[in-house]
């Protein structure tokens, strides 16, 4: 098999795990799995599979330097890409397959993964991976679905379609996307429960460099010109002037929507192990996950079914369902299921001008 390489998109506008996350650290920077950072563990839980030398990290300016700092035990700063400004998945994606291919060639298997996700079982990942670059070998564009196990509306799904004719004998099956689906309400969602047929999108993507490069210049030719004039002025001008022109040209779109949901050559490979997307509070609360390694004692009275991330001692009196979250300047008390709304509090903070608080 090729050799394989990890890209890791470590973006990101630091809203959901406010009051800790900011602007300049958003939840990939902060220590939230038991006093690392997902970046860290995202790094790690690769290392056993894919090289270090081998890794890629994609980020923004604004935060190049504390992810450099952040990986200085496991990767070179080289290997760190700052993008001039954000611009969705797809650049990010389009931009480590273009460096991966001038450097490896086309055939270099490319696995791209976010930096701010949970996954248990390690062992398990990395057979599905090894799975998912078999499938990629034949040109497919693949990604990994996980097997739902409730009627979630806030991932989008994938349909599998027919089996791939490798499944005989092999572990792990793989199918043929018949489509990407939006986030559905809560029927539809237990709708597809029933059906079996469908999948959480993971946002991990496993393709030959040369492939996806294929369906960008086909399906979106304008980010595909884009690339090849970045080639022809990295030698030139120089990677930076090269980054700063590409990025004023292309266009701000995520590569579920840009290529995956248009494309006819995607393959899922359904997976069973434990995941999360750690897309609020109330997320890293149902795994039982702290972002501190140790916490001070919470005393309850009369206090039931509240969680406390705080390095104080907390003392709860006849409240329940409760999330309770203590930054050095900062203080967030939200009732449990109601998260996802953190975000409005940031934007209550921006239109107030608190601007210390971002």
């Amino acid at each position: 098999m090729q050799k394989i390489y990890g890209v890791i998109l470590a973006g990101g506008s630091g809203t959901r795990f406010w009051p800790l996350s900011r602007h300049q650290k958003p939840k990939q920077l902060i220590p939230l799995l038991a006093g690392k950072t997902t970046l860290e563990v995202t790094v790690e839980r690769l290392l056993p599979f894919i090289p270090a030398a081998n890794l890629m990290v994609v980020t923004n300016q604004e935060q190049y330097r504390d992810v450099v700092s952040n990986l200085s035990s496991y990767l070179e700063e080289k290997q760190i890409i700052a993008e001039p400004c954000g611009r969705n998945t797809a650049p990010a994606i389009a931009l480590a397959a273009q460096l991966l291919a001038n450097e490896y060639g086309d055939d270099a298997i490319m696995m791209a993964f976010p930096a701010d996700h949970y996954i248990g079982d390690q062992s398990r990942f990395h057979d599905h991976l090894e799975r998912a670059a078999e499938c990629a070998t034949d040109g497919s564009l693949v990604t990994l679905g996980i097997k739902p196990n409730r009627p979630e509306t806030g991932y989008g799904y994938i349909q599998g379609g027919s089996p791939l004719p490798s499944n005989k004998g092999n572990k792990l099956a793989a199918f043929k996307v018949k489509r990407f689906v939006e986030k559905p309400d809560y029927r539809t969602a237990a709708t597809y429960l029933m059906d079996g047929g469908y999948y959480w999108n993971s946002g991990i993507f496993i393709w030959k460099t040369g492939s996806i490069l294929q369906e960008i210049a086909e399906i979106t030719p304008e980010l595909g010109n884009s690339l090849a004039k970045f080639v022809k002025d990295c030698t030139v001008q120089g990677m930076q002037a090269a980054l700063e022109h590409l990025y004023k040209e292309v266009e701000a779109i995520s590569i579920d929507v840009g290529i995956m949901e248009k494309s006819q050559r995607v393959t899922v490979v359904p997976a069973d192990f434990s995941w999360s997307d750690l897309g609020s509070w109330d997320s890293l609360d149902e795994l039982q996950l702290s972002p501190f390694s140790t916490t001070p004692p919470v005393i309850s009275v009369g206090a039931t079914d509240n969680t406390v991330y705080s390095r104080k001692l907390t003392a709860l009196v006849d409240v329940e369902n409760l999330l309770i979250v203590e930054s050095d300047d900062a203080l967030l008390v939200c009732r449990k299921g109601s998260t996802q709304q953190v975000k409005e509090i940031v934007a209550e903070l921006a239109s107030s001008k608190l601007d210390k608080f971002l």
